[in-house]
């Protein structure tokens, strides 16, 4: 019998898992937009499993959630508060394996972080996501994200669209 999906708050004991999630699925949706070599970098830099745990999993300021199915992690979520607005809250980054895409991982990800921040009292999330990431765009216009801005990506030379959703 399979388990259902759980979501819950990342340990230091899930950052390899966490890595081995964005590999996949940074691959999957950025290889087309910056290149496999880029990506290859990002996930290097960005998912060391020593930083994951130091800079994200730890700090209590930054929600950190992993879902998983069988036990197995197969998507993960974290948010940052905003550095200006104590009202105002980032979806920092969601990600879900490929093999588990459309199967409501990434739905049920953003519901625990949406809760979390409420429960903190802030009143809204906001997102930036590559223009050109089709999958993402895609999600967070069916999961409520709206006010679309269009800004220009520095580092990766690439058109950004910002989004915010009230938490409600």
């Amino acid at each position: 019998m399979t388990d259902p999906l759980s979501v819950r708050a990342a340990t230091a004991d899930d950052a390899r898992a966490v890595q081995r999630v964005a590999d996949a699925s940074c691959h999957a949706v950025y290889d087309d937009i910056l290149g496999p070599d880029a990506v290859d970098d990002i996930v290097a830099n960005w998912y060391d499993p020593e930083r994951l745990v130091a800079d994200d999993v730890e700090p209590d300021e930054r929600p950190f959630f992993v879902a998983a199915v069988d036990g197995a992690v197969v998507g993960y979520v974290e948010g940052v508060p905003d550095a200006d607005d104590e009202n105002v809250a980032h979806l920092y980054r969601i990600y879900v394996h490929p093999d588990h895409w459309g199967d409501g991982v990434g739905s049920a990800l953003l519901d625990r972080l949406e809760t979390a921040f409420r429960d903190r009292g802030f009143d809204h999330l906001c997102v930036s996501v590559f223009a050109e990431n089709e999958t993402g765009v895609g999600f967070y216009e069916s999961v409520g994200f709206g006010e679309r801005r269009t800004t220009t990506d520095e580092q990766f030379e690439t058109e950004r669209f910002e989004y915010e959703k009230p938490l409600d």
